[in-house]
């Protein structure tokens, strides 16, 4: 049995499953998405029900799952009028997976957001004696290991919105990983722009984890697309699975 994490796949269903392949993944393996499974990319919503149909996968709430609550009716009906609305379709590629949730029977979208409701925000997950706090992207005491439809909105707006990396975020620069003793593994901000705001010597270019202390950013930066690359001739975001047993990292480049 391993455990896995991977973050930010926006909707790539197919690049997702060749990931699946890679890992080799099997019933008796774990995978957690830490969030943004959907928008951008075509399939958001089949990612977030095969992600919902595998007992052995779970997803915890991203910036994008969060403008999808903000966004449909509480009730699943296929209306799209909430307030967070025009930033969800208009500017954060949703439109593609309002498309594919209205295409559900009512019952399956009713299903769906409760599912989605009853998600974690930041969970802790112990591995051969080393103790994980996975979240999208930032953190905060006082909602870990709490389920999104019982944590304080604001705080979870925090959680999935604010980054130590985006100077568009009340966290620029501030650092609340290294007082505590997890391994923190995050995403939201993609490595590509990520590894700009870092030293050289302290980054591995490339599709890999950016390591700063105790703390690794896995977004591979599917939300740029496939044409995206970090400034080298050969393109270099998709995915980073990794395995959390010995940190191993598994890169899906598209093709």
């Amino acid at each position: 049995m391993a455990i896995f994490a991977v973050s930010d796949i926006h909707g790539y269903f197919n690049l997702f499953k060749k990931g699946l392949d890679l890992i080799s993944f099997s019933d008796t393996d774990f995978l957690y998405v830490l969030g943004d499974a959907i928008d951008r990319g075509p399939d958001g919503i089949k990612l977030l029900r095969y992600i919902q149909n595998h007992k052995n996968m779970d997803l915890l709430i991203g910036n994008h799952e969060l403008m999808m609550l903000y966004s449909v009716k509480p009730n699943g009906a296929p209306i799209c009028d909430g307030f967070e609305t025009n930033i969800w379709l208009d500017f954060n590629g949703g439109e593609i997976t309002f498309k594919n949730y209205i295409e559900l029977s009512e019952s399956s979208r009713k299903r769906l957001l409760g599912w989605l409701r009853n998600r974690y925000v930041i969970k802790t997950v112990e591995v051969n004696g080393k103790t994980f706090c996975l979240s999208h992207s930032y953190f905060d005491e006082r909602i870990l290991n709490k389920r999104y439809r019982f944590a304080y909105p604001r705080f979870v707006y925090d959680v999935v919105w604010n980054s130590i990396y985006r100077e568009d975020s009340r966290a620029y620069g501030l650092d609340p990983y290294s007082k505590h003793d997890y391994t923190f593994l995050t995403g939201h901000v993609p490595i590509q722009y990520a590894k700009r705001e870092m030293p050289p010597e302290k980054v591995t270019f490339g599709l890999s984890a950016l390591w700063n202390g105790n703390m690794a950013d896995i977004d591979g930066g599917c939300s740029y697309g496939k044409d995206f690359y970090d400034g080298t001739a050969e393109r270099e975001n998709g995915m980073i699975f990794l395995r959390l047993d010995d940190l191993k990292e598994f890169p899906v480049r598209f093709e």
